[in-house]
């Protein structure tokens, strides 16, 4: 996607460098600024390109390429399924993932996950780009996905993720109801030696990760409904973590009870997404309906 940022300067930046207003303003990192130095339109001054080191006047009028045109994710197969778009700005599209469906083609799936429709999606509205998704969620796990539209926008996510400004909170159904009904589980995690699909728990190998859980409701039929926030961001943590404390999700069947299930899948949503825009500051937030098998699964309690 062409993307180009314009800003006219002010007095406070007058006699400043460009390099100094690009840290400054839209926050890029110096890999960033060399990126845009290199491009062909990538840094103008009135139109004109120009070097990081002018010095800048006032009323100057600065316009930077994020992206260049023709940029596109041309191994993705488009694919024509309507999309449950949540949000969308020029920089970012969040979609209501459905639970079922992968985010990223793997695996034998490589027409049919939620990237091929984002890559459709893009193409009909004659907006061609690469697919970069912030972060993934399941196969089984529903709820609000967000794809970046830009490199630029992705870097910036991506440190957000890392720094906690990048907030998910989840909602999953566990069997039983954990004591106390709120509480911490850090507990590092590794891939498992003998099964490169599953996540196990090792306090010296491990990756360090975090998991914040909050018991919303005790059902009748004494499992619960959590409310759940990762700090960290490791493959399967919600699942691994719940499971290590004897409450796995329900349907679970990687980590969970090998008994029937209410659920023909993982019991795990990402219901809510906060995040602050790229270049602008704005704080976000994206709520996700209960999917329709949380609202049967409840309404029966």
């Amino acid at each position: 996607m062409n993307r180009f940022l314009t800003y006219t300067i002010e007095k406070e930046y007058q006699d400043k460098s460009v390099r100094q207003f690009l840290r400054d303003v839209p926050r890029l990192s110096d890999k960033q600024i060399r990126s845009l130095k290199f491009r062909e339109n990538g840094i103008l001054i009135n139109g004109v390109k120009t070097r990081t080191s002018y010095m800048l006047k006032t009323g100057d009028v600065l316009r930077l390429q994020l992206e260049p045109a023709g940029q596109v994710s041309r191994h993705l197969l488009p694919l024509d399924v309507p999309l449950d778009i949540l949000y969308e700005d020029e920089d970012v599209l969040a979609v209501n993932k459905p639970a079922g469906i992968l985010v990223h083609p793997s695996g034998g799936h490589f027409g049919d996950t939620l990237s091929n429709m984002a890559a459709a999606y893009f193409r009909e509205k004659g907006e061609p780009t690469v697919i970069r998704s912030v972060g993934r969620l399941d196969k089984d796990t529903s709820g609000v996905l967000l794809f970046a539209k830009n490199k630029v926008t992705a870097a910036f996510l991506s440190s957000q993720r890392e720094q906690g400004g990048f907030r998910k909170e989840y909602l999953a159904l566990v069997s039983g109801t954990p004591i106390p009904s709120r509480g911490e589980i850090s507990l590092p995690l590794r891939l498992c030696a003998k099964s490169p699909l599953k996540m196990t728990a090792d306090p010296l190998a491990g990756k360090p990760a975090r998991t914040l859980y909050q018991t919303e409701s005790v059902l009748r039929d004494g499992n619960a409904l959590l409310k759940v926030h990762i700090l960290t961001g490791r493959t399967h943590q919600i699942r691994v973590h719940m499971a290590s404390i004897g409450h796995p999700l329900l349907g679970d069947p990687l980590y969970g009870k090998k008994d029937g299930s209410p659920l023909s899948r993982t019991a795990l949503h990402a219901a809510r997404l906060e995040f602050y825009r790229p270049f602008s500051q704005e704080q976000i937030s994206i709520e996700t309906p209960l999917p329709k098998d949380f609202q049967e699964y409840l309404s029966g309690q």
